[in-house]
C-alpha cells in the first residue's frame, strides 16, 4: 500500500469517525424530559416526584416511551385533545444545564403564567421566575360558549380565567383536577 492510498484510506474514514462521536454523544450525554401534558417528569427522584433524574440520554428516552403508555399521561393527553389545548411547557426556551423543577406560580399577567424554574445541584443551585404563554381554550360552561386562558396549578389542576368586560376581574373556573377529570359543568365544543 502506498502512502498516497492510505492517505486517502484515512480521510475516508474521518466522516465514519465523526459520525460515531456524534451518535456517542447523542446517546449518552446525561439528560431530563418534562411532559407538557402532565407536567411530570419522565424520570424522577423517588422522595420527589416533581425533581428531575438525569440518565443517560438513551435511558430518557426509553423513559419517556413508558411513560407516554401511562394511564395518566394518556388522560392528559385525551383531555388537551378534546378541549383543544395547547399544552403549556415551560421548558421550550429555556434550556440551562440540569433544569431540575418547573412550577406554576399564581402570578398572572395578561398572555402569560410565571414558572418557578430550578436547575443546578448543590451550591451551582439556581432558580428564576420565567414567563410562559397561557394556553386558550373554548368550551360550554353549563350549555353557554366561555372561552379563556388556561392555568395550571402546583397540584397539576387546571381553571379557566374568563374575561367577561375589560373593567372587571376575570372570572375563574375550575377545569380539571389534579388526575384530570373534567368538571361535569364543562363540556367539549364539538368539533366537525
Amino acid at each position: 500500500m502506498t502512502v498516497i492510498t492510505a492517505y486517502l484510506l484515512g480521510l475516508a474514514t474521518l466522516p465514519a469517525a465523526a459520525a460515531t462521536v456524534w451518535l456517542l454523544h447523542r446517546l449518552f450525554r446525561r439528560e431530563a424530559w418534562l411532559c407538557p401534558y402532565c407536567l411530570e417528569w419522565t424520570a424522577h427522584t423517588k422522595e420527589k416526584p416533581d425533581t428531575a433524574l438525569y440518565l443517560p440520554a438513551i435511558l430518557t428516552w426509553a423513559s419517556v416511551l413508558i411513560h407516554s403508555r401511562t394511564a395518566r399521561h394518556r388522560a392528559w393527553m385525551r383531555t388537551h385533545e378534546e378541549y383543544d389545548i395547547r399544552p403549556a411547557d415551560p421548558t421550550r426556551g429555556f434550556r440551562p444545564d440540569r433544569l431540575t423543577r418547573a412550577v406554576p406560580t399564581d402570578e398572572l399577567d395578561d398572555e402569560s403564567q410565571t414558572y418557578l424554574l430550578e436547575w443546578g445541584f448543590g451550591s451551582e443551585r439556581g432558580s428564576r421566575k420565567e414567563p410562559v404563554e397561557m394556553p386558550y381554550a373554548d368550551c360550554l360552561f353549563d350549555g353557554k360558549r366561555v372561552e379563556g386562558d388556561v392555568i395550571r396549578h402546583e397540584d397539576g389542576s387546571m381553571e379557566l380565567r374568563v374575561f367577561r368586560r375589560r373593567s372587571e376581574d376575570p372570572r375563574r373556573i375550575s377545569l380539571f383536577d389534579g388526575n384530570a377529570e373534567p368538571n361535569p359543568r364543562i363540556k367539549p365544543i364539538e368539533r366537525e
